[in-house]
Parts: structure tokens; C-alpha cells; sequence
């Protein structure tokens, strides 16, 4: 009867160390994945504070959007695809000189989600700063963005460029 327990208890063990194992390793494939997309949510800050806005090409999916339910009114709602990303970003030098995104990005339980909060520090060329608090949320998909929604504060932004909010 010992004998049998101590084989039962030995079994029962093997079998724990093997689903702690593959815990493990599932825990240690999250945490790779989600640092890999935690640089593309910081690459997405990079390409505006660097100026190099082809990398918006590179971190959004090609059908990838970027949403501003709070924008005032004349303040597209949405940006859509890779491209559309890009070319609103690319046009901010026309108007904007040095641009610094103090920021903390937050990873959840999932691996492809995050949120970012963050200050906008932004010289405009004709004089004075812009200067905002936001939120944003990343999805990503396979290595890429599909959806990034930035939340901010209309009247700060009304504001600093003569927006009127109705």
C-alpha cells in the first residue's frame, strides 16, 4: 500500500511539474510578445519626435486606423490605413517644429493591448507651444497597429489653434 501511494504521489507530481511547465513557458511567449509590441507602441512616438514619419508606414497595418472620437469639429475623426496615418503626420512639419512626447506605456493582460499616457510638447512654427495631456490605446496584430485611439482635451487644443467648439 505505501508503495502505491508513493508511486500515486510521484505521478501526481510529474504531472503538476508538467502543466507548471507549460505555465511557464506560455508566461515567458506573453511576456516576449508583449515587449516586442511595447517598441512598436514606442516606435509610434519615435517616428513624431524624430520627424521620421515613413516608420508609420512600417508599424501600422496596411488597413490600420487611428480613431479621435473627442476631435473638435473640422478635426477628422479618423485616419484610415497605414497611409492615411502617414500622411497626417507627415504634414505636421508645415506647422510644427519640435515635437517631445513625455510618456508611460502601460501593457495589460493582453499581449496586444495597450495604453499610453502621455503630454504633448509641441513648438509651432509661427510662435508659442502647444502643450496637452492624452490617453491612448494601441491594438496591435501580428507586430503591427490596427486600431490607435487618442483621447485628449478639445478645449486645451480649441484653444491653442482658434477652434471654435459647439
Amino acid at each position: 500500500m505505501r508503495t502505491l501511494l508513493i508511486i500515486l504521489m510521484t505521478t501526481a507530481s510529474i504531472a503538476a511539474f508538467g502543466q507548471n511547465s507549460k505555465t511557464l513557458k506560455t508566461a515567458t511567449m506573453n511576456q516576449s510578445l508583449i515587449e516586442q509590441n511595447r517598441k512598436v507602441v514606442d516606435n509610434f512616438f519615435v517616428a513624431l519626435e524624430t520627424q521620421k514619419f515613413e516608420i508609420l508606414k512600417e508599424i501600422f497595418a496596411e488597413d490600420g486606423k487611428q480613431l479621435n472620437p473627442y476631435s473638435p469639429t473640422g478635426v477628422p475623426k479618423s485616419f484610415d490605413g497605414a497611409s492615411g496615418v502617414y500622411t497626417q503626420y507627415s504634414g505636421l512639419t508645415a506647422n510644427f517644429g519640435n515635437m517631445r512626447f513625455p510618456r508611460q506605456i502601460f501593457a495589460t493582460e493582453d499581449p496586444n493591448f495597450f495604453f499610453v499616457k502621455f503630454r504633448g510638447e509641441i513648438e509651432i512654427k509661427n510662435g508659442g507651444k502647444y502643450e496637452n495631456d492624452y490617453i491612448g490605446t494601441f491594438k496591435l496584430k501580428n507586430g503591427k497597429i490596427v486600431e490607435y485611439t487618442e483621447y485628449f482635451n478639445q478645449i486645451v487644443m480649441a484653444k491653442a489653434f482658434g477652434i471654435e467648439l459647439k
